[in-house]
Formats: C-alpha cells, structure tokens, sequence
C-alpha cells in the first residue's frame, strides 16, 4: 500500500499566507475603491499602518495569490496530496510579483537619488513599500525550507 506524505504542515502554511493575502488583497480593493468613489483624500483605517496604497490591481493580484493558497487547503482537506502544488505554485507567483515590485522600487531608487528626478524628490524606501513585498517573507521563508520538494523527481535508469 502506497502511504502519501502528511499535509498538516503544507496546509497550516497555507491557511495562514492565503488569509493574510487576501484580507490585506480586500483592504487593499477597499482602499482604490473609496479612493476612486468618495476622492482622493479619502483614508481607510490600517492602510496607512500596514502600507496599503489604492491600487485595485495590486488587490487583484494578492487576491489571486491568497486564492491560490486556500484552494490549494480545500483540496489538501479532502484528502487530495495534490493540493500540496497549490501551495508550490502561491509560493513562486508571491516571489514572482514580490520581485516585480522590487525591481520598480530599485527604479524608483535610481530615479531619486541618481537621476535626481523632480517628481521623486520626497520618495524614501517606504514609498514603495506594499503589502506584496513583505508578505512574501512567508513564501520566501517556505520556498527556502521546502525549495528540494520542487525538484522533479528522477525517473529510474536516468543519469544525472
């Protein structure tokens, strides 16, 4: 009889990254929604806090990431090993687009300090801090505690 492996640690870590995706991904939709709707003055509470700009993209985007992690919990709760590629696949779209916002921040940078562009006169590292950026410490820290579980598995008589 083939045993599968145990999913309780995949799925506890995915239950918390997904949640915390999506409800800064709502705080977020919710923050370029009044943004859009009541003005551009308009302030949500936390967002401040937490360094969520109104980005209603950027929302969708960690909606999307968060929706990854909880179904891949759906599946792993019904007893599909399966489910556990849900989690592989959140973890690289949340590196993914953590580096994307890396990448325009270090331009950013480059505009202020280098180039000395007028319009990023008052820009420090924490203009461009988002919740995309620091929530993917957790994939990063699970990509570098599970990265051999991505390795494809040799097939037999194959040579390395």
């Amino acid at each position: 009889m083939d045993e599968k492996p145990d999913t309780r640690i995949p799925m506890v870590f995915s239950i918390v990254t997904g949640t915390l995706y999506v409800l800064l991904g709502l705080l977020q939709l919710s923050a370029g929604t009044a943004k859009i709707i009541l003005g551009p003055d308009t302030q949500i509470p936390l967002t401040g806090i937490l360094f969520v700009p109104a980005d209603i993209i950027g929302a969708f985007v960690l909606l999307l990431i968060g929706t990854v992690f909880i179904y891949g919990v759906m599946e792993m709760r019904s007893g599909i090993y399966e489910g556990v590629s849900y989690a592989y696949v959140g973890i690289l779209i949340a590196l993914i687009f953590a580096a994307i916002y890396m990448l325009v921040s270090t331009g950013n940078m480059l505009e202020a300090y280098l180039l000395k562009n007028e319009e990023f006169v008052d820009w420090t590292p924490l203009s461009d801090l988002r919740p995309g950026i620091y929530l993917a410490l957790l994939p990063l820290f699970a990509f570098s505690k599970w990265k051999d579980m991505f390795d494809p598995i040799p097939e037999k008589g194959m040579l390395k």
